[in-house]
């Protein structure tokens, strides 16, 4: 698995980006990453996580930051043992932050040479994440890549999030927060 630390250094022809904190590769996004992993056989081209080097909210909100439930060596192995072609490891800084979120997509599209973009279907990203699943498929068109939104994997009533396995960590339900970890 080959780990990029810019998109400039980024040299494949081309690839899927598979868009996320990914805080835990939970289930969820597992289900995720594996869609694109599909897509990238069916495009001919590299399966891609574009991920950051610490959640967001430890830039944007400090005080609302959750615990990590991975440290980032942590899951960088959890992605390679999914077999991921690559990871772009992003530095989250205010400034990225404050990118627009048209022009992330473009970026992406330039930059990683994205022939398609799978995200969550509550991704948000950008400036005062103003980018949704539902500007991700609206500029698909106009930028020339498919957009892949990947419904929400279920364990039972409960949506598998990175915020439920904290929750269930928290009140010692540990088997099946390992469960929901895979």
């Amino acid at each position: 698995m080959r780990v990029w630390t810019s998109e400039e250094a980024f040299d494949l022809p081309a690839s899927v980006a598979a868009l996320g904190t990914f805080d835990g590769v939970h289930l969820g996004h597992q289900a995720l990453i594996c869609r694109a992993m599909e897509l990238a056989r069916e495009l001919g081209a590299a399966s891609v996580v574009y991920t950051f080097d610490r959640h967001p909210l430890s830039v944007l909100c400090p005080e609302r930051a959750p615990r990590e439930l991975l440290t980032l060596e942590e899951k960088l192995d959890k992605l390679e043992r999914l077999g991921v072609d690559g990871v772009l490891v992003k530095s989250f800084t205010a400034e990225f932050a404050a990118m627009q979120p048209e022009a992330y997509l473009a970026m992406l599209v330039k930059k990683l040479r994205a022939r398609a973009i799978v995200a969550g279907f509550n991704y948000t990203f950008g400036a005062m994440g103003r980018g949704d699943a539902a500007l991700i498929e609206r500029e698909a068109v106009k930028l020339g890549y498919r957009a892949e939104i990947v419904e929400a994997v279920r364990d039972g009533v409960d949506t598998v999030s990175s915020t439920l396995i904290r929750r269930l960590l928290t009140e010692g339900e540990t088997q099946r927060a390992e469960r929901l970890l895979g």
